[in-house]
């Protein structure tokens, strides 16, 4: 059995454009022509990869593991590609990197800038995501890297704890409470005054939630949710439109806390914190321009 490495760049377009028109057009392809290469790859492999439809075409089962596969083998036949050029000292290709919406604030400008002046032959693709979703993206080979507040995945997976993340209790602009304490010298609030406030929170299992219950089970605290939102910018907007308080990471509030909308006060006694994991795959080599801008990541987060 002969697989080429062209019928699994086609077979990735057609999954990917969910249609065998769509992606021949991105292939610069015949659609009879793509048509062939399918039905030949279906052959080769012995069972139906794809099922079809008049709204286009998705995945089967076996499609489905045939993917991650094709994904993975093309993404270390790239990464050969990078390793064996003749300047090792030169990045380029593609690097996708998976985040959350709170380090995207804080990491996206700056490594953009660095990237443009700096590496003329690297493309960087940033996806925001829930973390939780993430490892499942790395070991998929959806994206190269991924940030991540904790070090849960597959045997497939390395993470590398980079950083402290700071959160924050997040106000309506104008609410006292009392009495005023500090925390390492900034306005704070004590862990018995967080139990009076009522909060809006995410839901299970987001990781934020799920930090937060161990959180309040450590202090002996129950806290007053009497909201959900999943979405970190939703949770701001309603701490700033004055429905409730929340807790987020200080980089998810930072704008809105120096414009005036929000309140932000440090959690005593000593803050509140979450690490910071950069997850890649251990089983995929990674290309020059993918160790250049993990190096550049953990840089930037680390002296911001």
């Amino acid at each position: 059995m002969t697989i080429s490495v062209r019928a699994m760049q086609c077979f990735v377009a057609v999954c990917s454009c969910g249609s065998i028109s769509a992606a021949a057009a991105r292939l610069h392809l015949a659609q009879p022509a793509l048509s062939l290469v399918m039905r030949n790859l279906e052959e080769e492999m012995g069972v139906t990869l794809l099922q079809r439809s008049s709204r286009g075409v998705t995945p089967t089962a076996a499609g489905l593991r045939m993917l991650a596969h094709a994904r993975e083998i093309l993404g270390r036949i790239e990464a050969a590609r990078n390793d064996v050029r003749d300047d090792q000292s030169v990045p380029r290709g593609t690097v996708a990197l998976a985040m959350s919406m709170s380090i995207a604030r804080l990491l996206t400008v700056p490594l953009l800038q660095f990237s443009l002046a700096h590496w003329p032959g690297v493309y960087i693709k940033i996806i925001e995501a829930s973390t939780g979703y993430i490892p499942g993206f790395v070991s998929s080979g959806h994206v190269d890297l991924g940030l991540t507040f904790g070090d849960e995945g597959g045997v497939d997976l390395q993470f590398e704890p980079v950083v402290e993340e700071e959160l924050v209790l997040v106000s309506p602009p104008g609410t006292p409470i009392d009495p005023v304490v500090r925390v390492d010298g900034k306005p704070g609030v004590t862990v018995a005054q967080l139990a009076d406030l009522p909060m809006v929170l995410p839901g299970e299992p987001h990781s934020l939630r799920r930090l937060l219950e161990r959180y309040q089970h450590h202090q002996n605290l129950r806290f007053q949710v009497i909201a959900e939102a999943n979405a970190i910018a939703q949770l701001v907007h309603l701490a700033a439109a004055g429905l409730a308080h929340t807790i987020v990471s200080l980089a998810s509030c930072r704008q809105e806390a120096e414009r005036g909308e929000v309140v932000v006060r440090r959690i005593g006694p000593q803050g509140l914190r979450r690490p910071v994991f950069l997850c890649s795959s251990s089983t995929v080599p990674s290309s020059i321009a993918t160790r250049a801008v993990a190096e550049k990541v953990k840089m930037l987060l680390q002296t911001h």
